[in-house]
């Protein structure tokens, strides 16, 4: 599955169900360090970890995130920073962080995991951002959205189906497809 995330292009939307943290690690950060390896850009957007916790990790991992962070080629960001004060998923700040990520030269690649915001009740709007970025993206990014895989199940499994549809890709731990 590592193989299927790195060959992602430019434009693609994949999402990603994973059992445990363990295993998205094993799947997003080669994905994300690829791009930095390349002169590219890379950012991790999450839900659901503390920032601190997410760096100590890509360190272990062999990311070398103070040299990157530093020359801006790495964001690690919470979803609290692209919120509406009423608790809501900005669509404005969410477009201009998008932006921002894509004036990166070079590939620029994003994992984006709303898990614990779909838990908390805002799929709906999940799924609103999600029909609005589109199964192939319109910036020149590369993005994986993971989603444990408990969150499949919500609202009796259409939360799967939907982002089957908004997604060109859908990778499980055994299993990947490739949608039209």
């Amino acid at each position: 599955m590592v193989n299927r995330l790195q060959s992602l292009a430019p434009h693609d939307h994949a999402v990603l169900f994973y059992s445990d943290i363990d295993h998205k690690r094993e799947l997003v950060f080669p994905f994300l360090q690829q791009a930095l390896e390349n002169h590219g850009a890379a950012a991790y957007l999450s839900s659901h970890e503390s920032l601190g916790e997410v760096r100590d990790a890509m360190k272990y991992w062999g990311i070398e995130v103070d040299k990157h962070e530093s020359s801006r080629s790495l964001e690690i960001r919470d979803y609290e920073d692209l919120m509406t004060a009423e608790g809501g998923l900005d669509v404005a700040k969410i477009n201009q962080f998008l932006a921002d990520l894509s004036k990166h030269e070079g590939s620029v690649r994003l994992a984006s995991d709303p898990t614990a915001l779909a838990k908390r009740g805002l799929a709906d709007e999940i799924v609103r951002i999600e029909r609005l970025l589109r199964r192939h993206l319109r910036l020149p990014l590369t993005m994986v959205c993971p989603y444990e895989e408990t969150v499949a199940d919500l609202k009796s499994g259409e939360f799967l189906i939907k982002m089957m549809r908004t997604h060109s890709q859908v990778v499980f731990l055994n299993l990947a497809l490739t949608l039209a």
